[in-house]
């Protein structure tokens, strides 16, 4: 009896393995970047831009631009599809551009077509051009000595990996916006000299890309999220305080009331509702600093100087954060997640609805404990 189970179940296996549609490499146009956009010849439609893999004998990889028109992202990749004796497989997408027209309407629906596809990773990352995805991709692929997609895939994952911008995942994405109390966030890709690069992180309202902030600022967000490790930054103090530690004769302007400072970050923010009524919070930033670079010729023979540089980068991290929590409120997001603090608190219940109304209205106190661990005789 068993004999027979053993054989019947092996027969099935083997009718279903003759079911699987097998597909030669050589015969695939691997997507790995895509660029979304709103058509400029027809405004109801979508245009994607995509940077395909090819394999064949002659050479072990080529990579191709295409692009293509829908209604749809897979009607406009069946477009793009049409243009190549490939066919064009999604399964390794590892970025995907939004032009920033696109990303000001909102970008849930093709959030919700790449989750929908069990192929896409939910680690491949996103980001917004300044320009259009279609002009990014493109002007890039000529002007770099790589393949455009790697190029920004890597330029991504450096900054992430230096803690200079959150991770920007797919799924970091979705789980921020479907969290009431918080809004997400992407990088920001601009074109300079025609080269791409990271100029800022873009701030959401749900799904709408509404502003930027500075790559600076994304630091200081950063803080918020995770514990960095000495992210590198540049502050400006004043000179007045360390007049009587400066070198004289290599001052580097004698009529500048303000030098400029060098610095490693290690640390993170705590914030606590402190009345829920009042909507009043504070924010604690706890973080180790390495003096790395000061613009002038700085003498320090004691600790005294140490002192008096700590409680300077105190207060200008202070009115950084201040900043910071300026332009958003202005913007009406909450990437920090303060509402879901007061979610917490006061109300399970909130809505996103409710909560908008409310962000405008908070106060947040930003208590900066700065511990300088390394300093000496610095240029």
């Amino acid at each position: 009896m068993k004999l027979k189970k053993g054989i019947f179940l092996g027969a099935i296996l083997c009718m279903l393995t003759s079911c699987v549609e097998s597909t030669q490499l050589e015969k695939l146009g691997i997507i790995h970047t895509r660029g979304v956009d709103i058509s400029e010849e027809k405004p109801n439609e979508l245009e994607t831009t995509l940077i395909i893999f090819q394999f064949n004998a002659q050479t072990s990889m080529i990579s191709k631009t295409l692009t293509g028109s829908g209604h749809t992202i897979k009607e406009a990749r069946e477009q793009a599809n049409n243009k190549s004796s490939y066919s064009l497989t999604p399964g390794q997408i590892r970025l995907e551009l939004y032009g920033k027209e696109i990303a000001e309407k909102g970008i849930l629906n093709y959030l919700k077509t790449l989750t929908r596809d069990a192929r896409v990773s939910d680690t491949m990352l996103l980001a917004v051009s300044k320009t259009t995805a279609k002009e990014m991709l493109q002007v890039g692929q000529s002007d770099t000595n790589m393949d455009i997609g790697q190029f920004l895939h890597g330029m991504i994952r450096q900054e992430h990996m230096e803690d200079s911008i959150p991770e920007v995942a797919l799924h970091d994405f979705t789980h921020t916006y479907f969290d009431v109390g918080k809004d997400p966030f992407l990088p920001v890709i601009s074109l300079q000299e025609n080269i791409p690069q990271i100029s800022a992180l873009g701030i959401f309202q749900g799904d709408k890309y509404v502003g930027d902030i500075t790559l600076e600022e994304a630091l200081l967000l950063n803080m918020t999220q995770n514990h960095v490790n000495f992210a590198p930054i540049e502050l400006k103090i004043p000179r007045a305080p360390f007049k009587e530690y400066l070198d004289g004769e290599e001052v580097v302007d004698p009529d500048s009331e303000d030098m400029f400072v060098r610095i490693g970050i290690k640390g993170g923010t705590n914030s606590e509702i402190t009345d829920v009524e009042q909507l009043r919070y504070r924010s604690n930033v706890n973080i180790d600093i390495d003096l790395h670079e000061v613009s002038e010729q700085l003498v320090v023979e004691d600790d005294k100087v140490a002192s008096i540089l700590e409680k300077e980068l105190e207060k200008a991290i202070k009115k950084k954060y201040e900043t910071l929590l300026k332009k958003l409120l202005e913007l009406n997001a909450d990437p920090v997640g303060y509402g879901k603090l007061y979610k917490v608190k006061h109300d399970n219940n909130l809505t996103t609805e409710e909560w908008r109304e409310k962000f405008p209205d908070i106060t947040v106190d930003f208590q900066v404990d700065v511990n300088l661990i390394h300093f000496g005789t610095l240029n």
